[in-house]
């Protein structure tokens, strides 16, 4: 372009028009040519030509409605009502109608939090392998990060209730953990850190005495996440049991017993996080809820933190997951930006010190997104196998 041409051109230019543009609305499948070469690799051909259509689908989602939903969720975040209005202490939290409708989205529409515990989700005739269930997740984070915790612990607490629970604790949450119908859903949650025991869960105090043939629970947990879930899942130390970690046994305590009765535990506050507003996190006191062990348990037999262990690896591939989505999300941010925005008489983008910085974002968003599909890959061996 001439000198003349572009002056002419910046003549015309409105002040707005200099505002360098972001990724909301793109469709954040169709723009990852990565992502879609590595589903090549990794994915038979029915599967992925299967699931494609349902990963455009939500890439679209995250890049526009889900994206405006996260941002007026993080505006708008939970609040902890302690009492009924009567006085009655039956504490609830509340959220946004934006949280709800991203939870529709999730668990409802597309049921990423079940995906892989039943047949049937998108008409595939089994379980959806993990792999494909991680691409939902990344996508899905690139417009929404909170929310994907409650969705991954509901999946990864009804695989420890598949593998530990008895047929009658099976009954009771599986249904309702498997379920997208958000009238029905458990979601569920994990209460584990407490004032003396973060990393170190060996130091765990919650007790859990047998009183009338109920295992009940009595003290307090400091951090937990999806303070609201249904189902919540957690070690807890059996009256008599030893100290240490083999003293821990694992427990799923419903929000709400039989008879529709709030369990006997209160939420005493919600925590200020810098992070994940959207989500409920808080802190929680028990006298004397109803739980029930998943395994044996008891003065001597406890596998609790072995058990619970299982959950804590597959959230720990989960959050790699999320990190790469959000890794890649700020690449887009960036792309977007760098090739919308004029300098010198052209894009950002093709400034070569500019190239060298995008390359510098890009790289370790590929490394991330490829690492966390190939142990995904792996894991789907291991899963088999216990099964």
């Amino acid at each position: 372009m001439n000198t003349g041409a572009l002056a002419a051109q910046i003549e015309a230019m409105d002040l707005n028009d200099w505002v360098a543009p972001d990724c909301q609305g793109q469709n954040f499948f169709e723009v990852d040519h990565s992502l879609q070469g590595l589903l090549k690799l990794y994915l038979d051909d029915k599967l992925r030509n299967h699931m494609e259509p349902h990963y455009r689908r939500l890439g679209e989602i995250a890049g526009g409605r889900l994206d405006e939903l996260s941002r007026t969720s993080d505006r708008h975040t939970p609040i902890l009502h302690a009492r009924s209005p009567k006085g009655v202490d039956e504490d609830w939290v509340e959220f946004h109608p934006a949280y709800r409708e991203m939870e529709q989205i999730g668990f409802g529409d597309f049921g990423i939090h079940c995906m892989s515990r039943k047949a049937g989700v998108f008409g595939w005739d089994a379980p959806v392998p993990p792999l494909a269930k991680y691409i939902f997740q990344y996508l899905f984070v690139q417009g929404e990060f909170g929310l994907m915790c409650p969705i991954s612990v509901t999946d990864t607490s009804a695989l420890l209730i598949e593998r530990y629970a008895s047929e009658e604790v099976k009954a009771k949450f599986l249904p309702g953990m498997h379920s997208q119908d958000m009238s029905k859903i458990l979601k569920s949650a994990q209460f584990m850190t407490e004032k003396t025991g973060g990393s170190d869960v060996s130091n765990i105090e919650l007790e859990a005495r047998m009183e009338d043939g109920h295992w009940r629970l009595y003290g307090e947990k400091w951090f937990c996440s999806c303070v609201d879930g249904d189902v919540a899942l957690l070690l807890a130390r059996p009256e008599g049991a030893p100290g240490g970690n083999s003293g821990l046994g694992l427990f799923a305590l419903p929000r709400r017993l039989d008879d529709g009765s709030r369990n006997s535990y209160r939420i005493v506050r919600l925590k200020n996080k810098m992070g994940t507003n959207s989500m409920a996190s808080g802190e929680i006191i028990f006298d004397g809820a109803v739980a029930y062990p998943l395994g044996e348990v008891g003065s001597h037999a406890n596998k609790g933190l072995k058990q619970m262990m299982d959950q804590v690896n597959l959230s720990r591939l989960s959050h790699g997951v999320r990190a790469a989505a959000m890794m890649r999300r700020c690449w887009n941010e960036a792309r977007s930006a760098a090739t919308g925005r004029e300098v010198f008489g052209t894009t950002v983008a093709a400034q070569p010190l500019a190239r060298r910085q995008l390359a510098k974002i890009r790289l370790p968003a590929e490394q991330a997104l490829s690492m966390a599909m190939f142990t995904a890959h792996v894991m789907a061996f291991s899963v088999m196998a216990v099964r």
